[in-house]
């Protein structure tokens, strides 16, 4: 595939730079035709999510899975790594920090599609940094995540509250909401100073975010309707810069 089968039209780069942070509407996205049926079942993979084992007082509000990736931007190369745990100091995440975390990893199909790969190179591509960085290796993380609600409990996308997420640079896209009052993202300065509220609405609704300048949290959601579960679904991408990062074998 060429390097232009997503495209947002305007400039991200410059806009990130001056701010620390960008939100993006899903109608500023135009995607190649050819990606229509990865996108398809790349949107299906939220119906498939595990629960997270790792919330407090038997809380059941999010579903998830995880891996990491090795991502050489001069080529263009996209790989999975092996899988591992996931862990976050509790200076960093004081609900869930200081734990080695069995996530669920994403699907084979998943860790292929093609989507995916291409939503990666898009945001890196609107991410100001040196040319030594543009060319050197990252280590990506994606997150799928479902966030639940019902009557008798919220739904807490962030239950750590405003915080980092101690990547270069991240990007939250929206998959979708259904039935949800809330879930309004808020940007902060380093001093926790609120900068600006964001409510993510439609697919592809997106922010992209500056990660050491700025810092983030999400309200919690309820359902609109109480007789039904509400549920919104995001997917996390953070981009860390790891120049030694070894390529990983190909089977």
């Amino acid at each position: 595939m060429n390097t232009a089968q997503i495209m947002i039209n305007r400039n991200i780069c410059t806009l990130l730079k001056e701010n620390k942070y960008v939100s993006i509407s899903a109608n500023e996205y135009s995607f190649n035709p050819q990606l229509l049926q990865s996108k398809q079942h790349f949107w299906s993979d939220w119906d498939d999510l595990k629960p997270d084992n790792y919330l407090k007082n038997n809380a059941s509000f999010r579903l998830r899975r995880f891996a990491y990736f090795y991502f050489q931007p001069s080529k263009e190369e996209i790989l999975p790594l092996k899988q591992t745990t996931y862990f976050q100091s509790t200076e960093l995440n004081s609900y869930a920090g200081g734990i080695q975390r069995h996530l669920s990893h994403l699907k084979d199909s998943t860790l292929k599609n093609e989507f995916l790969h291409e939503l990666i190179r898009m945001n890196f591509k609107q991410f100001p940094m040196s040319e030594k960085m543009a060319n050197n290796t990252w280590k990506i993380d994606i997150h799928q995540i479902r966030i639940i609600a019902s009557a008798e409990e919220a739904g807490e996308p962030t239950p750590e509250g405003i915080h980092h997420d101690e990547n270069e640079f991240g990007a939250m896209h929206l998959i979708g909401r259904h039935n949800v009052i809330n879930g309004v993202s808020t940007i902060y300065n380093n001093a926790q100073t609120p900068l600006e509220s964001i409510t993510l609405n439609q697919p592809m609704d997106s922010l992209i975010i500056w990660d050491p300048h700025v810092m983030h949290s999400v309200s919690a959601i309820l359902p609109d309707n109480t007789n039904e579960k509400a549920f919104r679904d995001i997917l996390l991408i953070g981009y860390s810069y790891a120049p030694d990062l070894k390529r990983p074998a190909i089977n």
